[in-house]
């Protein structure tokens, strides 16, 4: 052997053969290779005695009005944890539940044993165990402390009555209270105030003085009468929609899902007196650009109307096209200048059609007519035309001094104007008696 490699195995002998010292002592520790040493050292720092290191608490909440959850940080050499609780008060802790070593997580549900009151403080720790030495390690002995509460309110709605003079405020159950208090705010108002309380077996509260022409925002918390404790604000509110904002978003709804809200991007809607006008949003969802009184035939309206009856047409009709005395406002929509030759015909060859004539024609002469300044032609009796259905559907200027027609449909001239500047080819008319039959349409 030469004499280098002799060298060298009789340094790896000497270091084999070193006495470790463990924190400073001078009592050797078991003869290990240097690799193991460094090891040991390292352990013993958080266990010198063969007990697991003492557990450092992270963090402590409440789910719910009954549950209590706690964590902590692993500790080195336990198998095992064991949590403690004291209440409030009491000077010492009582074990409630042991949890193996990979678990840094425990919730406390009320138990009989272990019960959870409302409105009080617990605190809680946890200690480490080691089954291979038999030994506890060291505790926080102040531990982590939280005060019980009653659960969140979850909220519901908030609505109108059909008068327009209160609100009913409805909530879910929320377990922990004997109690609720209802608060509410409005833009000119804007802090939360409390308007009433109910007992705990209440879910509803009517509000009989709401802010009338504004929006009215309520929320709730529960509270506890024994213990004398008010659990947090719902993090939520919900704010009363006016019968007018309710009307609204039912007819949106129910334009989204008709047979013509698929077929167009523009609505002209008649529901009994009342004309409004539509348009369909990228998204899908249809939203209200106009609403104007309007007129119609005398004799009202007719799913299943006849020529001369004085009824307008109930139903979904394309608009055929704009008209007028006047010229185009500017609408993009086709539109037909009325001329001296002008007539809608009610003859049986072009019986509901328009036809430019020099010699008279039967029907409408449309150039007599001042209601006709600017109008529109609804697709009434279209493919195929059924003669003496009904000719001449339109939706036109309203007469000087009344609003009923023949069987159209009028408005206020300056309304007839701005519906032609807002539509364009494709937009269709539905007219029905009453809001629930636009789905029919």
């Amino acid at each position: 052997m030469s004499m280098k490699k002799s060298l060298n195995r009789l340094k790896l002998i000497m270091i084999r053969i070193l006495p470790v010292f463990v924190l400073g002592t001078s009592a050797p520790a078991m003869t290990v290779s240097a690799v193991t040493a460094v090891s040991v050292v390292s352990e013993a720092a958080a266990d010198s005695t063969g007990a697991p290191a003492d557990v450092q608490l992270r963090s402590i909440s409440s789910g719910a009005y009954n549950k209590i959850t706690i964590s902590w940080k692993k500790a080195a050499g336990a198998t095992s944890y064991r949590i403690y609780r004291k209440a409030a008060g009491a000077s010492k802790w009582s074990r409630i539940a042991v949890v193996g070593a990979k678990q840094l997580k425990y919730t406390h549900v009320a138990s009989k044993s272990f019960p959870i009151v409302v409105g009080r403080d617990y605190t809680y720790t946890v200690r480490a165990c080691s089954s291979k030495s038999g030994k506890l390690g060291g505790f926080d002995r102040k531990g982590l402390t939280i005060h019980t509460l009653p659960n969140k309110v979850v909220l519901k709605s908030a609505l109108w009555n059909q008068a327009g003079t209160s609100v009913t405020v409805s909530w879910k159950k929320a377990k922990g209270g004997t109690y609720y208090r209802i608060y509410r705010r409005t833009p000119s108002a804007p802090k939360w105030k409390c308007i009433g309380t109910t007992k705990g077996d209440k879910l509803s509260f009517v509000d009989l003085a709401p802010v009338q022409g504004e929006k009215n925002s309520y929320t709730v918390r529960a509270g506890n009468a024994k213990t004398k404790v008010a659990g947090r604000f719902s993090g939520t509110q919900v704010s009363a929609v006016t019968r007018d904002e309710a009307e609204l978003a039912e007819t949106a709804r129910l334009l989204k899902k008709s047979q013509t809200g698929g077929k167009t991007s523009q609505i002209i809607l008649v529901v009994d007196h009342n004309l409004s006008f539509w348009e369909k949003g990228k998204s899908g969802n249809w939203t209200r650009k106009l609403s104007v009184y309007c007129g119609y035939g005398s004799n009202g309206l007719n799913a299943d109307r006849r020529e001369g009856d004085r009824t307008t047409p109930i139903g979904s009709f394309p608009i055929l096209h704009g008209f007028g005395i006047a010229d185009n406002p500017g609408s993009t929509l086709k539109y037909r200048k009325i001329t001296s030759n002008s007539y809608w015909s009610g003859e049986y060859s072009t019986y509901n059609q328009w036809v430019e004539s020099a010699r008279p024609v039967a029907g409408e002469h449309l150039i007599n007519y001042y209601q006709y300044k600017y109008a529109m032609a609804i697709g009434f009796n279209r493919n195929p035309v059924v003669y003496k259905k009904g000719s001449a559907i339109f939706l036109h200027c309203k007469s000087y001094d009344h609003w009923s027609t023949a069987g159209c449909v009028s408005v206020e001239e300056s309304v007839m104007k701005k519906l032609l500047q807002m539509s364009r080819n494709g937009v269709y008319m539905i007219i029905v008696r009453q809001r629930g039959d636009i789905a029919s349409y």
